[in-house]
């Protein structure tokens, strides 16, 4: 099987203002710990969640045909569901409390079974969306369960069998996915970049034919191979997009990532060689921020990262980049081994974020964000690393 390359576009964007802000104290940081089992307080949050197919414009020309989550809050706090905006397929961010009672009544509008996973959270087996109880089209399931989870980066999924190998790949691939944050009065004490500064990164691949319909496994031996080994896709998105770009002000964020992806692993680094400021992982927050030359995350992994766009002159570009790295043993057998580079596999480099400040006085210094501007932080991208791309992970 030929390896699966990336194509050559960056596909998210930011642009910086300033604005001082401080890591909180280790000690001040270690009390987010402190509580890892909380009882439900008896706050109750409930959606309605609805899976089914849509279309969504992810390139120019025709739609996209996807398959989307939707929510309606039932009862529970205002911003307890939030969009990635009108162009993404992905689902909405669901935000949390420790203690809370959650309530989500799903309901099966596809033409074929699924459940929904709650990814990471500690619930009773029969509400966590188990293969082994499906929802089939037309019906609906409640789950209901406490949060007795940290404050954290999660995320839904469906997780349903299926012939060939099961249909959660398929499914995930085709749009049902989406962010769970678990937060806390707690964690906000801390003061770290919050609202507008407090942004999702959602990162996928995918292939498209030539009428801009995703691609999902090959045909006859390629399709078997993909199977069993990882499938990739070709293109990089960023919260449902290609080419993903945010204007951000010159001061600092915090990004959390997910990997969405089927099969890939990203080795992240930023552009002009600063540490990658790692605040947390899926568990929640560390004990205190690391400082990395990168971070792999692998397919479903989590991170809590920190960057300060003020370190940067207004006008400049800062690219988060997947570097290109050796694969092990085992990766070398999962999708021919060697290096992995720009284009490759699960080892496929490129470009990630990318920032950019224009210039201009102090009215500039803390601005909205907005799409395609001239100041940004760039997504990832493909071939900006030299080497031949290989392949590599299993499909889901």
């Amino acid at each position: 099987m030929h390896p699966t390359k990336l194509s050559r576009r960056h596909f998210l964007a930011f642009c910086a203002g300033t604005a001082p802000a401080l890591l909180a104290p280790p000690a001040v940081w270690a009390a987010t710990r402190a509580r890892t089992r909380p009882a439900p307080t008896g706050a109750s949050v409930e959606i309605a969640l609805s899976a089914g197919e849509s279309s969504a414009p992810i390139l120019p020309g025709a739609a996209t045909k996807v398959w989307r989550y939707q929510a309606e809050l039932r009862n529970g706090r205002a911003g307890t569901l939030s969009s990635l905006g009108d162009a993404s397929y992905l689902g909405p961010i669901l935000r949390l409390h420790p203690g809370d009672r959650f309530r989500a009544r799903i309901s099966n509008h596809l033409p074929e079974a699924t459940t929904v996973h709650w990814h990471g959270l500690h619930l009773p087996s029969d509400m966590d969306g188990q293969p082994r109880l499906p929802i089939e089209p037309g019906a609906t399931f409640t789950a209901e369960f406490p949060i007795r989870d940290r404050p954290g980066i999660y995320w839904y999924h469906p997780h349903p069998h299926g012939a060939n190998g099961g249909r959660t790949g398929y499914q995930v691939y085709h749009g049902l996915a989406g962010l769970l944050i678990i937060e806390s009065p707690a964690e906000e004490a801390l003061g770290l970049p919050a609202g507008a500064y407090d942004l999702p990164v959602v990162i996928q691949d995918r292939r498209f034919d030539d009428h801009n319909q995703v691609v999902y496994l090959g045909q006859g031996m390629s399709a078997m191979h993909e199977r069993m080994m990882g499938f990739l896709g070709d293109r990089i998105l960023v919260n449902g997009r290609p080419d993903y770009r945010v204007e951000v002000a010159t001061r600092p964020y915090r990004l959390r990532l997910l990997n969405g992806s089927n099969s890939r692993i990203y080795k992240l680094a930023w552009s002009d060689g600063g540490p990658v400021t790692i605040l947390g992982v899926q568990g929640g927050l560390l004990t205190r921020p690391l400082n990395r030359p990168y971070l792999t995350l692998a397919p479903a992994e989590r991170a809590d990262l920190w960057v300060d766009f003020g370190q940067h002159a207004v006008g400049d570009e800062l690219r988060l980049v997947s570097q290109a790295f050796e694969a092990n043993m085992m990766s070398g057998m999962m999708g021919g081994g060697g290096k992995g580079s720009s284009g490759g596999g699960m080892m496929g480099g490129g470009a990630v974020p990318q920032e950019r400040r224009g210039g201009g006085g102090a009215g500039e210094q803390e601005r909205a964000h907005r799409l395609g501007a001239a100041g940004r932080w760039s997504g990832l991208s493909g071939g900006l690393c030299a080497g031949r791309p290989r392949v590599s992970g299993m499909a889901g």
